[in-house]
């Protein structure tokens, strides 16, 4: 194997101070190499590194070969890739030559806004990247998003890179080398070869190697520690809001609860006032309702009694007879005192009364005045007469009466 690769850059060396001879024996001797690998393939490994942040989470990711688009795993699947280095995509075979990849990948910071710049940012970056794949190599290219938070632009803080690394897959038989063809070589003369770089070049470049590794490794170590201390400060100021924010959420919660309560009590005075309300409302209701009907009964009774008194009243007057004429003196007539002469000598004398018509309508005489009788003949007819003529008056002036009123219902 090593052989083969000297060999490989001797011929890599001289090829560019060659002539038609010297391309000829070169072209020999790469046959001849392409004869000792046996089944040399060419491969092409792709990989993707997912962002070293769990708060960077892989939304899309579409990955192609040469034009064609491979099968990718889920997000999900990549945002909980835990083990250590980059997530295995697919491994081609492809043909020896120029290949290219294309990667676009949508990353989102799930963090929120208050807590820094970029919480709930979406970057969506895409990039390329070309390279030569010979037999026997395979070339794992690793698609890589790097962040850079020193960028204050914050759509340019993410960018994808491709490295890649060239790994020979090809078996050498029993490494021996074939017989060199004979070619009668052309009398040229052949240009000096550079013999490459001296020990002391390349102890020198790998001290400057070294140390730029150092250099890179402490800046790449104090770049950590500086992205550790800001993930706990942000991540000590995003518990001091949330307890802010718990503390304010558990206020708001105990003063809504209690104005809930002040409005439940208030809905209960009104409920109840408006139930008293109501009730006091229904009993007058009630009252006005009985103190109508009872008017209306009353009403209805003195209906019912004025209207048999007017029955009663045209039902006698109906069988009243009629009045009788006036007397030709235009008045009742007076009657006369009549002295009534008594033992002792004392008259006796009748109140007058008018008198009212009777129903024969005949005017009633003064009595006559009896005359004076000696003591000596017979009984007093004088007073006798005169007690009859008083009751037959009486009794004449109340049948006046009676005719004359109207008649009521008790009579």
């Amino acid at each position: 194997m090593r052989g083969l690769m000297v060999v490989c850059a001797l011929v890599a060396s001289v090829s560019f101070a060659e002539d038609d001879a010297q391309r000829r024996a070169r072209e020999e001797l790469e046959k001849q190499l392409n004869q000792m690998v046996e089944k040399a393939p060419s491969r092409v490994r792709v990989e993707f590194q997912p962002v070293d942040d769990p708060n960077f989470q892989v939304e899309e990711l579409e990955i192609s070969l040469d034009g064609k688009a491979l099968k990718m795993p889920t997000a999900a699947a990549i945002s909980g890739w835990v083990q250590d280095g980059a997530m295995p995509i697919t491994t081609l075979d492809v043909t020896p030559g120029r290949h290219k990849v294309v990667a676009k990948v949508t990353i989102h910071n799930t963090a929120s806004p208050m807590v820094s710049d970029e919480g709930d940012f979406r970057w969506r970056i895409a990039g390329d990247v070309g390279f030569d794949v010979a037999s026997g190599i395979e070339v794992k290219v690793i698609v890589t998003p790097v962040r850079d938070a020193k960028q204050t632009d914050l759509g340019k803080r993410i960018k994808l890179t491709f490295p890649s690394q060239p790994v020979m897959i090809a078996k050498l038989d029993d490494g021996s080398m074939p017989e060199p063809t004979k070619v009668k070589p052309a009398p040229v003369v052949m240009a000096p070869v550079d013999a490459g770089p001296t020990k002391e070049q390349l102890a020198e470049a790998k001290k400057a190697a070294d140390d730029a590794a150092k250099v890179a490794a402490a800046d790449a170590k104090r770049a950590a520690a500086e992205e550790k201390q800001r993930k706990l400060e942000e991540a000590k100021l995003a518990s001091a809001q949330a307890a802010e924010e718990k503390k304010r959420k558990l206020e708001e919660a105990k003063l809504a609860k209690a104005q809930a309560a002040e409005e439940k009590k208030r809905k209960l005075e009104e409920a109840k006032l408006a139930k008293a309300q109501a009730a006091e409302e229904k009993k007058r209701k009630l009252e006005e309702a009985k103190l109508a009907k009872a008017q209306a009964a009353e009403d209805a009774k003195r209906a019912q009694a004025e209207k048999q008194r007017l029955a009663e009243e045209a039902k006698l007057a109906a069988a009243a007879p009629k009045e009788a004429p006036a007397v030709a003196d235009a008045g009742a007539a007076v009657v006369a005192e009549v002295p009534v002469v008594v033992d002792a000598g004392v008259a006796v004398v009748a109140e007058a009364k008018p008198a009212e018509p009777v129903d024969a309508g005949a005017a009633i005489a003064t009595a006559p005045k009896p005359e004076s009788a000696p003591e000596s003949e017979g009984p007093p007819w004088m007073i006798i007469g005169g007690v009859i003529a008083v009751a037959a008056l009486g009794l004449i002036v109340v049948l006046v009466r009676r005719a004359g009123r109207v008649p009521e219902l008790k009579d």
